[in-house]
């Protein structure tokens, strides 16, 4: 009796299989913590913004508020420009932008997107100063 020979075919194709598997699951996760990034980020800023329409805040407040509320993505002041508004006035309002660099688990992702250390990615939210609140006049 001859013993039997194999070739190796399915292991080749279990190692290509599992390639390809591994780099869809990476990618999956990778896009689920830029989304979520991205919706903290539209939170931090919305909720900056609403905290930004109370006249006597100043930006730095506003700015350390934004930070506070992004939790869990590391943001800084430095990544948070705040525009002050004019009371009453709706063609001047306050508005509150954030930048941010995601950085994928995968270099892959970045070297397709075109990045250089990572994904820009920025937001912006803006709403009216009220008018009524001291400092203001009513």
């Amino acid at each position: 009796m001859r013993p039997v020979r194999r070739s190796g075919q399915a292991t080749l194709e279990f190692a290509l299989g599992l390639t390809v598997l591994s780099l869809v699951i990476v990618g999956a996760l990778d896009l689920g913590r830029a989304v979520w990034i991205r919706t903290s980020m539209d939170h931090a800023a919305r909720e900056a913004a609403r905290y930004g329409t109370i006249p006597s805040r100043t930006s730095a407040e506003i700015q350390e508020y934004a930070v506070q509320r992004a939790t869990g993505i590391g943001l800084t002041t430095a990544n948070v420009v705040v525009e002050r508004g004019v009371c009453g006035v709706t063609a001047s309002p306050v508005v509150v932008t954030i930048a941010y660099s995601f950085i994928p688990i995968s270099s892959g992702i970045v070297a397709l997107w075109g990045g250089e250390g990572g994904i820009a990615m920025s937001t912006s939210s803006g709403m009216y100063v009220e008018r009524g609140v001291p400092p203001c006049a009513p």
